[in-house]
């Protein structure tokens, strides 16, 4: 049985009750968490918590154990002028903004004359989901996740040293699943 600080490495594809796969894994390098760290959405978390090393399992888990319910309380109206400075965009794309905490996502939501709605909802908010789990390893007790990673693959800050990540990235869409 596992508990709360085991680390554990983890294959999943993702997809929705339609078949649509929205995120994998499988042909990557397989994830690491801590349990009890919450990095992972609940209803996943839960399912590997009954697991063991070696076991494969199909978890179907509703929205509010996913990315959670749609919140319109995280819908936010900003000056369009202020927010873009100049940048053209539509509604519908993904925008950063700068927070105290980082930096967060958000969708343009509708653009009006002067003033932009910007929605924080996780694209995959509202919706239920599948993951089919593989639980690959099991750490007992307090590891962190950079120790585990270089174990076996080297430091985490190394393998993203130089990687090239562009602003004109792609977002899925999940809006019409």
């Amino acid at each position: 049985m596992l508990s709360i600080g085991d680390t554990v490495k983890v294959h999943y594809t993702g997809q929705f009750p339609g078949g649509k796969v929205f995120d994998t894994t499988i042909g990557n390098e397989p994830i690491f968490f801590t349990l009890g760290d919450e990095m992972m959405i609940p209803g996943f978390e839960q399912a590997v918590f009954d697991m063991k090393e070696g076991d494969k399992k199909t978890v179907e888990i509703k929205a509010a154990d996913a990315y959670g319910e749609y919140d319109k309380d995280l819908l936010m109206e900003v000056n369009k002028d202020e927010f873009l400075g100049g940048k053209e965009v539509k509604e519908g794309d993904t925008v950063q903004a700068p927070t105290e905490d980082g930096v967060l996502m958000f969708k343009i939501h509708k653009i009006n004359d002067k003033t932009i709605i910007l929605d924080a909802n996780s694209e995959l908010a509202g919706k239920d989901v599948i993951f089919d789990i593989e639980l690959l390893e099991v750490k007992k007790g307090e590891v962190s996740i950079d120790e585990f990673n270089e174990e076996e693959f080297g430091s985490f800050d190394d393998e993203f040293a130089s990687d090239d990540f562009s602003d004109d990235a792609e977002y899925f869409d999940a809006e019409n699943y």
